[in-house]
């Protein structure tokens, strides 16, 4: 592993990195003040936009669940890489050449096993796609794709290639430059039951998967028939589980199709990655697909960065009801309306292209048909009528109240009920009955219509930690109207602990201290403490006026001193309140007359704050 990268170096990188432009694409940015842009949180699920990013202080923070930093960080959190893998990942981007600590100038080429993983398999995916494009043994392979449509253009914008069928094409080519043993932890190598090596994938057209970032983290391999087939070998086969490569939160296509996602507001959801290759060529470049998985609550989490709309399109209704009834489990969670959209006659998207002539003509043909996407809850209540004999008053009562278990589930009342009246009109029944029965079934289950209180929302702080708070707000954010009037001696005018270790580390730099430099520090300490610095620094000041003035800073330090002689006094009351005046007067009459001193001129603090204005 290469040395400890200089600190210049990594100063450099996140000066000559845009948050702004890395955060916008792992998820959708809205400009929400003069210095903030907000989003859903990409580190837990939310309906509501609680992720600011500060573009001018270059820091991000989530108020809903206290995640933040600057851009490496963010990067870390996101992508699940070590400080280090971060820096050289935004390194590469901003053209900055890396200068590590204690290692030889060869050493210091060296980046982290990770990457070396991704640059394997960004080296695997071009010697298949040499193979199909110039190799004897990928004639089929050619045959297949020009079956199926896919032309050149495609060919060289998805990276696909060919695997023969042999079982060293990748391990004589790869092994030169990396290890087995690296080779197998990018899942292009494996082991046979007697100990060899061997390439992994074999007779196979190849799909590169790569991440929302576009780094190359695995493939799809589909494949061809024949006589050199291996026997009982499954049609589709996808990269194991591997340092990079993880199926459950991966969507094929996503990093290219994420900048028409975030402008149109819709994705598609398809089964295969032709279907996927096939919308592209027809003009629609916001298909994704699964890797090899079923749909799932990560995937879905990480389409509602980017998209608002999502149609899940499939080649039968069956298909079409799997994925739903699994969207259905977790949709209320995001805020991305979902429907289903069951092409006709068996065609999957990739045989409707085909069938709908050239591609223009077959991206409008496909557009026209998405108006008959059904939304998410009125499919699943279709589902549920479906073989039903709704002439009978038995069934259509059954059929109520299983649809009705569908609709009571929902959180939101004026979906319930619109969704009820839907359910009356599929039935046959008059709404008011379905209306009746829907309340005593939530009554029942006791629901009762009621929606549950905001498990986010902030409990009621003390003003004395409001103060604290603001004023450190000032301290990370105006230093020039504050920070001389402070000293470490004055750590004990903060009450709370956290605020008090806070405070040490801002009158601890020099003045003058970036927003961002205190947060980085912050963070190298600890994550709490880090997490702390970002909102200081990235939480709006509650100043009316909107920049914070010299008044302002004025009233809030009056405000922090008062509340720091009113916990001595409360000290000093409880211990006069113990103390016996006939017993001790001397003493007694002392500790009276030095609270008296404190509580006035607490009073006198408090008037001087008001005098400069009201905090509120």
């Amino acid at each position: 592993m290469a040395g400890s990268i200089r600190q210049e170096d990594v100063v450099a990188v996140r000066e000559r990195t845009d948050i702004v432009t890395v955060i916008s694409g792992h998820l959708q940015l809205k400009k929400s003040g003069r210095d903030s842009m907000t989003g859903l949180c990409p580190f837990h699920p939310e309906k509501t936009p609680s992720f600011h990013v500060s573009p001018s202080k270059q820091l991000y923070h989530c108020f809903g669940c206290h995640e933040g930093g600057d851009v490496i960080r963010f990067l870390e959190k996101v992508e699940n890489l070590s400080f280090p893998e971060a820096v050289e990942r935004l390194a590469q981007r901003a053209g900055i050449t890396l200068r590590y600590e204690g290692e030889t100038e060869g050493r210091t080429r060296e980046v982290g096993r990770r990457q070396a993983v991704h640059r394997a398999l960004d080296e695997a995916a071009g010697l298949y796609q040499r193979m199909l494009l110039d190799g004897r043994e990928a004639t089929e392979a050619r045959r297949y794709l020009d079956e199926r449509g896919i032309g050149a253009e495609s060919i060289e914008r998805f990276g696909i290639g060919y695997a023969p069928g042999y079982p060293d094409y990748l391990l004589r080519r790869l092994s030169k430059t990396y290890s087995p043993e690296l080779l197998v932890e990018a899942g292009l190598v494996a082991q046979d039951s007697a100990g060899a090596m061997r390439d992994r994938f074999r007779g196979r057209v190849m799909f590169p998967i790569h991440d929302v970032s576009g780094n190359a983290v695995g493939f799809g391999g589909r494949l061809l028939g024949g006589d050199k087939a291996p026997a009982n070998a499954p049609k589709y086969l996808n990269s194991p589980e591997t340092t990079v490569y993880h199926k459950g939160s991966l969507l094929y296509n996503l990093g290219r199709a994420k900048a028409d996602i975030t402008a149109t507001g819709r994705a598609f959801m398809v089964e295969g990655y032709t279907d996927v290759i096939a919308l592209d060529q027809a003009g629609i470049r916001s298909a994704v697909a699964t890797c090899g998985t079923a749909l799932g609550e990560e995937h879905l989490r990480l389409l509602s960065r980017f998209a608002d709309h999502l149609i899940l399109s499939f080649d039968s209704d069956e298909a079409g009801a799997r994925a739903a009834e699994r969207a259905f489990a977790f949709h209320e969670n995001y805020p991305v309306d979902i429907a289903v959209l069951v092409l006709p006659e068996g065609q999957d998207p990739a045989d409707f292209v085909l069938a709908n002539g050239g591609r223009e003509e077959a991206g409008r043909a496909f557009e026209g048909f998405t108006r008959a996407a059904v939304p998410l809850v009125e499919y699943m209540l279709g589902r549920n009528l479906k073989g039903r004999d709704l002439s009978d008053v038995e069934e259509r009562a059954r059929a109520v109240r299983s649809g009705l278990q569908i609709v009571a589930g929902l959180k939101e009342q004026v979906r319930r009920h619109e969704y009820a009246r839907v359910l009356a009109g599929k039935v046959g029944e008059p709404e008011m009955s379905v209306m009746l029965q829907l309340e005593q079934l939530l009554a029942g289950t006791g629901n009762g219509g009621s929606q549950a209180p905001d498990r986010a929302r902030r409990t009621r702080v003390p003003p004395e930690e409001e103060v604290e708070w603001e004023v450190l707000k000032l301290l990370v954010q105006a230093p020039d109207l504050c920070a001389s009037r402070l000293t470490v001696a004055d750590a004990e005018r903060f009450a709370k602990p956290t605020h008090r270790r806070a405070f040490e580390l801002i009158v601890e730099q020099p003045h003058g201290q970036h927003a961002s430099a205190l947060v980085a520090l912050a963070h190298s300490k600890s994550e709490a403490l880090g997490r702390v610095f970002a909102a200081l620094a990235v939480e709006p000041l509650k100043s009316e006026e909107g920049e914070p003035t010299a008044d302002y800073a004025e009233r809030y330090l009056l405000r922090l001193e008062e509340f720091a002689l009113k916990r001595q006094a409360d000290v000093l009351r409880k211990q006069v309140e113990r103390m016996n005046p006939l017993k001790t007067p001397a003493d007694y009459e002392a500790m009276f007359a030095q609270l008296i001193a404190l509580e006035g001129a607490r009073r006198r603090l408090k008037e001087q704050a008001e005098a400069v204005g009201s905090i509120g």
